[in-house]
C-alpha cells in the first residue's frame, strides 16, 4: 500500500484495516522500555501528554492506563473526532483536536510530546521536529518512534514490496541527524538508538511467480524473527532493527531556537 499524503487517503487506509477500536487496547512492547525514562503520574505530579498524529487513540489509551497521564491528541483525519468517545467507553478521558499539525495552536505546552510512526512521512522532518519542540513545556520530554527502513531493512522491503517505501522518507530515519539536530537545540538526549533485533512486516504484491518468491522470503524472515524472540536475543542494530526510538528532555529553562 502506498502511504497516503492526505486525510482522505489515511481515512481509506484505516477503513481497510478493520474496526479501529480493536486496535486501541493492543499492548505495546515499548512501555517497559518507556518506564526507564519517563515520569509516572500515578505516583507523582500530574503529567499532560500530547500525541501528534494520534488516530486511532491507542497510545492515548496506553499512556493513560499505564502511566496515569492526562492525554491529548491532534490528528487531521476527521475520524479522530470519535476517539474521545471510544476511549471514554474504556474508562479514559481524552481531548482530541481534529486539525493539521501545521496550523495547530493549542495556546499551551505539554509535559510529554510524542509521535509514533509519524515523522517518517515528512520530507521536512526537521521542521516537524521543531513543531514537537514548540509544544513541549520546560523540563518536558520528547518521545519519537519511527520504523527503521534503512540499510538491511531497506533491501528486504525493496524485495518484498517496492512501493511500500512510497511516502516514507529515509532521511527522516537517520538517527545521526536527529542526534545532531536535538543537541543543537539544547536538548538532553536520554535515548537515541534502535529497538529490538529483527522483524519484518509487509504486504505482498506482484504476479504469481513474484508473489510466490516474496512469500517464501517473507516466511523465512518471520521464522528468523520468531527464533530471535524465542531465544530472547536483544541486540538493537542499525541494519535490521525494526524500530528507532528517541527520548529527549528539555531543560527547565527551555530550549534554544535554531
Amino acid at each position: 500500500m502506498t502511504v497516503p499524503r492526505n486525510a482522505s487517503g489515511w481515512s481509506q487506509a484505516w477503513a481497510n484495516s478493520g474496526p479501529p477500536q480493536e486496535y486501541i487496547t493492543r499492548p505495546s512492547e515499548f512501555f517497559p522500555f518507556f518506564a526507564r525514562y519517563l515520569p509516572r503520574a500515578d505516583s507523582g505530579p500530574p503529567v499532560d501528554f500530547l500525541e501528534l498524529g494520534c488516530y486511532p487513540g491507542r497510545f492515548l489509551y496506553l499512556f493513560a492506563k499505564e502511566f496515569g497521564y492526562s492525554v491529548h491528541g491532534v490528528d487531521f483525519m476527521p475520524e479522530a473526532a470519535a476517539i474521545p468517545g471510544w476511549l471514554a467507553d474504556l474508562g479514559v478521558a481524552a481531548e482530541v483536536v481534529v486539525e493539521d499539525l501545521s496550523t495547530f495552536q493549542p495556546g499551551r505546552t505539554y509535559d510529554v510530546v510524542a509521535s509514533f510512526g509519524f515523522v517518517e512521512h515528512f520530507p521536512n522532518w526537521e521542521e516537524v521536529m521543531d513543531r514537537h519542540l514548540a509544544l513541549m513545556a520546560p523540563g518536558g520530554y520528547l518521545v519519537i518512534e519511527f520504523p527503521n527502513f534503512r540499510r538491511g531493512q531497506y533491501y528486504l522491503r525493496r524485495l518484498l514490496k517496492p512501493d511500500f517505501l512510497d511516502g516514507h522518507f529515509l532521511e527522516a530515519m537517520d538517527l545521526d541527524q536527529w542526534r545532531r539536530a536535538l543537541e543543537s537545540r539544547g536538548l538532553e538526549i536520554l535515548y537515541c538508538d534502535y529497538f529490538q533485533t529483527f522483524r519484518i512486516w509487509s504486504n505482498l504484491a506482484g504476479g504469481a511467480l513474484a508473489r510466490w518468491g516474496r512469500k517464501l522470503v517473507f516466511k523465512v524472515c518471520k521464522k528468523i524473527a520468531k527464533a530471535i524472540d524465542r531465544l530472547r536475543v536483544n541486540y538493537p542494530n542499525k541494519y535490521f532493527s525494526p524500530f528507532a526510538i528517541i527520548i529527549a528532555r528539555r531543560g527547565e529553562g527551555g530550549v534554544s531556537s535554531h
